[in-house]
């Protein structure tokens, strides 16, 4: 399969990606857009969205009893196949509330037994890794199947008809993908794959100088699904709400980081429409998705979760707590009672106008960090910067500190004997994003800087604009 071999031998690729002229960059992200649309748009695909759809009616009762079955069918397929959970004590879940018999697995644990937390009953052949930095700059490889590609995919197409868009309408993508080479200075900062109809917009060359260019592109295609990170959206708005005008978006969709309301505020101004946000993580073991009501439910065919308070118990509706999630999906690496890292909370009364019964939750997230402003103008947002780091094994965390105005200084907490040659790595990454405008140095430190509540910011921003 094709999407393996892309994310083994991404930065080999990335290099000879760079050097093809605009034309060849639409056909390469062509080509790679019409591999994934044989398995988003597949018959398998739309028969799991059929299949959503008639969840849709469930009673609060219907969603006990299926997570139940759920919980049950998880369970039992880890212990037998997976070498972590075989070492647990063989419980029967016969309520849901048996699933807290089992203990609470963090990330630092799955990161020191990614191994054993696989499935043997999955080929090799049959694996896709991916890899997430999370919140603190932290790598972690999860291992999942195509099957579970198309489930995720028929979610995002059930949110979107919740939004009454058409499957394969035109959208414009502001995402982690370096779609144009670092060092470009002049449009197009985009590249189109025409199988998905879709235009990706880089996130890596947004600045008050380029601004002009990105809010041309866009006022030619007034109408489109636009979608995208919420701090790199934001940056978008900022721009186009200092030219005191507005460009009318069909729909905005967000995901990948927290939408605070100031944020969704200026959004939802700027493009003349409503944002719907997704809560997901490339872990897949869970999703909330927003309504047509902007109610923020949880998807209750893709996990269970649990939020729970410092002494793992169950928080009462409206108190917050962490976030602990069961996947269903991923039979290749499943996550039982996994806290991420991310705290929410129930809503009260868990009812929502647009009459589904799917629970309620607010996200909360702990994920906060500064905007890196180099020197020429331009703007990287903490996901920019956190897609430097996504094939680090060796870095406990790693921060990206802006403490001199043309300055980056990489600061990272060692786990392994490679932390020097992979922090050294990231530095020449992270000078060829950056190019001439900010000299780049590392360190390794014996701890991540902090902020209240023991929040880890990924960019740390000490020079005064």
């Amino acid at each position: 399969m094709l999407e393996p071999f892309v994310r083994k031998n991404l930065p080999r690729l990335q290099h000879l990606y760079d050097r093809v002229p605009a034309p060849g960059r639409h056909l390469l992200a062509s080509a790679r857009g019409w591999v994934l649309t044989q398995i988003r748009y597949s018959p398998e695909t739309f028969a799991i969205l059929r299949e959503l759809w008639s969840h849709e009616s469930w009673s609060p009762d219907d969603i006990s009893a299926y997570q139940l079955r759920m919980l049950q069918k998880i369970w039992e397929y880890a212990f037998r196949t997976v070498p972590f959970y075989s070492r647990y004590p063989r419980i029967e879940i016969r309520a849901l509330d048996d699933l807290r018999r089992l203990p609470v697995l963090d990330r630092e644990k799955v990161l020191e037994n990614q191994p054993l937390l696989l499935s043997r009953a999955i080929p090799e052949r049959r694996k896709i890794c991916a890899a997430t930095t999370g919140t603190t700059g932290t790598s972690l490889r999860v291992v999942y199947t195509e099957d579970l590609a198309r489930h995720n995919w028929a979610f995002l197409l059930r949110q979107r008809a919740w939004a009454d868009i058409a499957f394969r309408q035109w959208r414009i993508t502001l995402q982690g993908s370096r779609i144009v080479p670092a060092n470009r200075d002049s449009p197009p900062y985009w590249t189109y794959n025409f199988p998905e109809r879709q235009v990706l917009l880089s996130i890596f060359h947004l600045s008050e100088k380029t601004a002009p260019d990105y809010l041309s592109f866009l006022r030619r295609r007034i109408g489109r699904v636009l979608e995208g990170f919420p701090s790199v959206l934001g940056m978008l708005a900022d721009f186009v709400l200092a030219c005191r005008s507005r460009i009318p978006m069909r729909v905005v969709f967000t995901s990948g980081e927290p939408l605070y309301p100031w944020l969704r505020t200026k959004i939802e101004d700027a493009f003349g429409t409503r944002v719907f946000d997704t809560y997901g993580m490339t872990e897949y073991c869970g999703l909330i998705q927003e309504c047509e009501q902007g109610g923020m439910h949880l998807a209750p065919e893709y996990g269970f979760l649990e939020i729970l308070d410092g002494c793992d118990c169950p928080v009462s509706p409206g108190e917050e707590g962490d976030l602990v999630w069961t996947g269903f999906l991923n039979a290749a690496m499943p996550l039982v009672r996994y806290r991420i890292g991310d705290r929410g909370r129930w809503q009260p009364g868990n009812t929502c106008a647009c009459g589904r019964a799917f629970p309620l939750v607010v996200p909360t997230i702990t994920r906060e960090s500064d905007t890196l402003r180099c020197p020429d103008g331009r703007l990287f947002s903490a996901r920019a910067l956190n897609q430097l780091l996504k094939h680090s094994d060796a870095l406990q965390s790693c921060q990206f500190v802006h403490d001199q105005p043309a300055r980056v200084r990489i600061r990272a907490v060692a786990r392994g004997a490679a932390a020097t040659q992979e922090i050294e790595k990231i530095r020449r990454e992270l000078c060829h994003l950056l190019g001439n405008s900010m000299n780049v140095v590392a360190e390794i430190a014996f701890a991540p800087l902090t902020r209240s509540g023991g929040k880890i910011p990924l960019i740390v921003n000490q020079v005064r604009q």
